[in-house]
């Protein structure tokens, strides 16, 4: 074999070892590059979805009931009030007429001593309130969550219930392509439930 066949076939083979080389890194780097997408991007959105909890909850501690959409949420975010409640163990005597006599009754007495704004008590007062209804990825992209408000019976009670979801095919619409063999396109993440009395989010 003469020189210049043996270069040219040195040279191919660098060539195909290159190649070679970058296509098992790609196998490789692939997944886990997917997963920190992925962890990043679930911690943002697992964040936002506590924020929406902890309004619901204040919203429903004012109000009775959770707000079944993000207008009337979000306006009690931005105007609303938290009353500021006090809450004192006691006891009352009164009279029992099965037994036909004084008794003592363990009460809690509770008395409202003022209210503070419902935006600072939660967040800051820079805190932008619409934000509650995006979810964050992509960034800049108006993607909602989906949330709905309902009650259920337990124990002949009546209870108040939400549910607010985001799912992958919005968490990851501007990588689809990139990942679309890791990504489970039916999975959300999910905080409430409308069957359960549940404020948990199904990643813990």
């Amino acid at each position: 074999m003469n020189a210049t066949l043996r270069n040219a076939l040195t040279a191919v083979l660098a060539v195909v070892a290159i190649a070679l080389a970058y296509w098992l890194f790609r196998i490789i780097n692939h997944p886990i590059a997917y997963e920190r997408v992925k962890g990043f991007r679930y911690q943002m959105v697992q964040q936002r979805l506590e924020q929406i909890r902890d309004a619901q909850l204040a919203y429903k501690q004012e109000l009775g009931s959770f707000a079944g959409d993000f207008n009337t949420l979000i306006a009690f975010v931005d105007t609303g009030k938290i009353s500021i409640v006090e809450r004192k163990d006691s006891s009352f005597q009164y009279y029992n007429k099965i037994f036909q006599q004084e008794m003592i009754k363990d009460t809690v007495v509770v008395r409202v001593l003022g209210s503070k704004p419902v935006k600072t008590s939660l967040f800051t007062e820079d805190f932008k309130t619409e934000s509650l209804r995006y979810i964050p990825f992509p960034e800049g992209s108006q993607n909602e969550f989906t949330m709905a408000a309902s009650t259920i019976e337990r124990n002949d009670l009546k209870l108040p219930v939400f549910e607010v979801s985001a799912a992958n095919t919005d968490i990851f619409a501007d990588v689809a392509d990139r990942y679309k063999d890791l990504i489970k396109p039916d999975y959300k993440l999910v905080l409430g439930s409308l069957t359960e009395p549940s404020t948990s989010g199904n990643w813990k």
